[in-house]
């Protein structure tokens, strides 16, 4: 019997020896999150449970036991609030530290201990135990103030509040991280507190919540702005969908003075705010509700990627690029709106975009959200449209690790072949300015091309393209002046190195007679019969030969020269006005040669009459 209690001993001994090992809650995780502490406890043939010592199975011992860290926010004082950190412990739980924000002011403990700066360590002996601590709130950043707490409400960034914390354990533990605003709402990454409206509506695979606090009032309804959201959702189609996303209606000074950029609005995780200002507009269909700004916020809960070397400026200038186009394609925004997002202030035109920092926010909304534009045009006409910026920004989502301009660049190459990435090397990783987006080029989904509608440049004037026929050999521009379109010729033509924008510019061979004209966008295109003649003004000198020497190829009357024989004096014959060789005073060289030939030909005639 001795002998058996030695074994015992020494094996507890040896399982206490062997034992707790220590997990760390991550600071600043997202509410809701669980934290990344499972425990492995002795690695001994058994767990020994802390409650009554009875021996589990391994099949027991394979569920964690779990625990939850709860934050619960309550409103104190303007430019503060008050949180209630109380910890539910597992039974396997021996040990349990917090460290709260470095800037919290602890009020209250029960079964907490310090230990050292704002690190407390539970008793050992309480059951529930908690630790109440007060943290600021307001932020400000630049003129924009993004948080803030008043004696009456509070919009808070909940990971602010966040307390980090660790635990030894006998058994395989985990815990959750949650957040509680017993008067408010809660997000993931921001909560509201204060009385409010909430509303709710689903589109594309996601619930989009919107909390309107009772001390703002808006022009529209709160499911107006949900409904909205859940509207646009559809069009973004780059991955990184979370199930729910939160929308606040933020009071004053929260967004006032628009922020960075004038947008109005931020985005944590898939939480965002709405300055109330921000929330609508007026124009001459009314007041509506300010679309853009719901697009540009939510673009945002769709990046899931940490940018690397080069890449600081993908996030906001993609963002502003949707932000312009998406409410375009949808009505909700008149065409001036689209060309005022895309002008490029006169000091960024140079700027190098994969050399910006987070100094550079107002070349990311022009200058960038240009170049985003640009590229996803590029990438369409290179496809055919069956690829956009979206399949690469899908890509940029899946990358582990940082994503680097290389990385872009080569989802680039796989999406859409080299052209794309070259030009994207020559406007963003270069100063070359991206041409300004055509609004007519991104025309609502269910638009239709009118083939009538079609032109070519003539001269100096645009014509329908059912005159014909058109020049081959040289380039042509093609346009339609009702909807942005993608010039693919028949077999033959080659499209010119186009330089970035509207109009096409394709060249035409002899007899071409097909030319398909589609939209950017919805992928709808017509087919349009063609002709195309080597020679369109008849004067026997090839459109080709007439742009070489500088004559216009739709005159007969603008010739110099022709493609005829070498005059063997450097001149070659032609066909225009203008004499071969000038006549001097009296009767000249070409009177001579005149004579000569005459002369030939009445002997020439004489010889054949006599025969």
């Amino acid at each position: 019997m001795r002998r058996l209690a030695v074994v015992v001993a020494c094996w507890l001994l040896l399982v206490t020896a062997v034992g707790p090992a220590v997990a760390v809650g991550r600071p600043g995780a997202d509410a809701g999150d669980s934290s990344t502490g499972i425990l492995r406890a002795t690695g001994a043939p058994h767990a020994v449970s802390a409650t009554d010592g009875r021996v589990r199975s391994r099949a027991a011992a394979a569920q964690p036991a779990a625990g939850v860290v709860r934050h619960t926010i309550r409103l104190a004082e303007p430019g503060a609030v008050s949180v209630e950190l109380s910890v539910g412990l597992t039974t396997e739980t021996r040990q349990f530290r917090v460290t709260l924000p470095e800037r919290a002011t602890v009020t209250g403990t029960d079964g907490f201990d310090r230990v050292e700066g704002t690190t407390y360590e539970w008793d050992g002996r309480t059951d529930a135990p908690s630790v109440t601590y007060r943290a600021p709130v307001n932020r400000t950043v630049g003129s924009s103030t993004r948080f803030a707490a008043t004696d009456d409400w509070a919009l808070v960034d909940v990971t602010t509040l966040d307390a980090a914390y660790s635990w030894r354990s006998l058994g395989r533990t985990s815990y959750e991280r949650r957040f509680a605003v017993p008067d408010g709402y809660a997000g993931r990454s921001m909560a509201y507190l204060g009385d409010y409206r909430v509303a709710n509506a689903s589109g594309a695979g996601q619930r989009f919540t919107v909390v309107h606090p009772e001390v703002v009032s808006t022009d529209a309804a709160p499911n107006a702005y949900a409904e909205t959201l859940a509207s646009v959702a559809g069009g973004i189609r780059v991955g990184a969908r979370d199930p729910v996303v939160t929308a606040f209606v933020a009071p004053p000074p929260v967004g006032e003075n628009g922020g960075e950029g004038g947008v109005g609005g931020l985005a944590t995780s898939a939480d965002i705010w709405i300055a109330a200002d921000a929330t609508t507009r007026d124009d001459a269909d009314g007041t509506r509700v300010n679309e853009p700004i719901f697009v540009h916020e939510y673009v945002h809960t769709r990046q899931n990627y940490t940018a690397g070397r080069g890449l600081a400026w993908l996030s906001e200038s993609s963002a502003f690029y949707y932000m312009g186009m998406l409410p375009h394609r949808r009505g909700a925004t008149l065409r001036e709106r689209f060309d005022r997002r895309f002008r490029v202030p006169e000091r960024h035109q140079e700027a190098v975009l994969t050399e910006t920092t987070t100094t550079d926010y107002q070349v990311w909304a022009t200058k960038g959200a240009r170049t985003v534009a640009g590229l996803d045009r590029r990438i369409r006409a290179a496809t055919g449209g069956s690829r956009t910026l979206q399949d690469v920004l899908r890509r940029v989502n899946d990358h582990e690790g940082n994503v680097t301009y290389a990385d872009l660049r080569g989802m680039v190459v796989v999406t859409a072949g080299e052209e794309p990435a070259v030009w994207l090397d020559r406007h963003a990783d270069g100063p070359t300015p991206a041409p300004e987006p055509v609004p007519d080029a991104y025309p609502a989904s269910n638009a239709t091309v009118d083939p009538a509608g079609a032109e070519w440049r003539r001269g100096d004037e645009w014509v329908p393209l059912s005159t014909t026929p058109l020049p081959a050999g040289i380039p042509v521009q093609v346009r339609h002046p009702d909807v942005g379109v993608v010039v693919r010729p028949g077999d033959g033509t080659t499209t010119v190195d186009d330089p970035d924008g509207d109009p096409a510019t394709v060249r035409f061979s002899p007899d071409e007679a097909t030319l398909r004209v589609e939209t950017f966008y919805g992928r709808q295109s017509t087919v349009v019969e063609v002709a195309a003649s080597e020679d369109v003004d008849g004067d026997d000198v090839s459109n080709a030969a007439e742009l070489d020497q500088g004559s216009d190829p739709y005159d007969a009357s603008s010739s110099t020269a022709s493609t005829g024989p070498d005059t063997g004096d450097g001149g070659t014959a032609g066909t225009g006005t203008a004499p071969l060789v000038g006549d001097g005073p009296g009767f000249g060289l070409a009177g001579a040669l005149a004579a000569l030939a005459l002369l030939a030909a009445a002997l020439g005639a004489g010889r054949r009459g006599g025969n």
